[in-house]
């Protein structure tokens, strides 16, 4: 429990003659310097969504999703997307191929932010 107030009273005299004000200290902003990073669709697990094979995902690295937001996750030395939920009580990644349940090891590698449909007539490697 703190012992003093952190706001001021100004009619009251400091209790010290060189007491100065508290500094806050600023927190430095989260992604302000960072660039999002890319994951390109491969198969057809977007289809619904309206996102072709070739469809790059631009995602903002971050290690913690909200329910329903689509997201980029490590499975392995692989990065795959999909909708972020839970599935009695546990989370899961959803896409049109299937549910994949997330373990313990597997972490959440970013939230996607911008999705850029392939140009046309140009084939996904």
């Amino acid at each position: 429990m703190r012992s003093k107030s952190r706001r001021v009273d100004p009619g009251q005299a400091p209790l010290w003659e060189e007491a100065d004000e508290p500094v806050r200290r600023s927190r430095p902003r989260r992604g302000a310097g960072e660039e999002l990073r890319v994951l390109t669709v491969q198969g057809d697990e977007f289809l619904s969504w309206g996102w072709a094979p070739g469809t790059v995902l631009h995602y903002e690295p971050m290690a913690r999703a909200a329910r329903g937001s689509l997201v980029v996750v490590r499975l392995g030395e692989r990065e795959v997307a999909g909708e972020f939920g839970l599935e009695r009580g546990r989370p899961v990644l959803r896409t049109d191929l299937g549910t994949v349940w997330l373990g313990p090891h597997i972490r959440v590698v970013g939230v996607v932010r911008i999705a850029e449909p392939p140009l046309p007539g140009i084939q996904a490697h």
